[in-house]
């Protein structure tokens, strides 16, 4: 249905009320191509009794038809189309790409350039050949032409990289790994030598 429809207008989204723990390896396993919510808690406003019910939902927000077979689901869909075709069409990728660029330049105001950054390259990657991807490209260039920008975001991976890899090693240490913990210390010191993380990692190393 996602390849059939999607460049149509249509959006398939799927809300399970599962954790995202459990969902998540799920979606990547079976390589699943469209919108899939996690702990959600549309079930009981819907008055879902079974699983899984589909909900075709027309361009004015109604819904238009509910059951549990995808046969039906699909055939409404296929009625809607022809008689109230959606009012904005475009791809579901077109979507998402606008949408993760909203969210990107929201992070960019916000001058969390770490995270603004990452989600600009991942637009770049995930969203090729939108006009979002090319706007999200530019905004990368104007961040790493910012040496000012740039420092900060260095400092912010290293505080996140550090913290990370000290509480791990320290965890280890607590198990009794000596072995693997030393490992993740030493990791802190060769990379940021310089830093405070690496002065700490220094004499945990040396107590263990």
């Amino acid at each position: 249905m996602q390849k059939k429809y999607a460049e149509k207008g249509v959006v398939l989204l799927a809300l399970s009320n599962e954790a995202d723990s459990k969902v998540k390896p799920f979606v990547k396993k079976n390589r699943m191509n469209y919108i899939v919510a996690s702990a959600a808690k549309a079930a009981r406003s819907y008055g879902v009794r079974g699983y899984p019910t589909y909900f075709v939902i027309d361009p004015d927000g109604e819904v238009a038809h509910v059951s549990h077979s995808h046969k039906q689901a699909e055939l409404s869909v296929k009625k809607l189309l022809e008689s109230k075709p959606p009012k904005v069409t475009g791809s579901l990728g077109q979507v998402a790409a606008k949408s993760a660029y909203k969210k990107a330049r929201k992070l960019h105001k916000k001058k969390k350039y770490s995270k603004a950054l990452k989600a600009y390259e991942k637009i770049v990657r995930k969203h090729k050949g939108t006009p979002y991807a090319d706007k999200a490209s530019a905004r990368i260039d104007k961040i790493k032409s910012n040496p000012e920008i740039m420092a900060k975001i260095r400092k912010a991976d290293a505080k996140k990289k550090c913290e990370t890899w000290l509480n791990t090693a320290q965890t280890l240490a607590g198990m009794g790994k000596k072995n693997e913990a030393a490992e993740y210390y030493q990791r802190v010191i060769d990379e940021f030598p310089e830093s405070k993380y690496a002065e700490t990692a220094k004499v945990e190393l040396a107590n263990l």
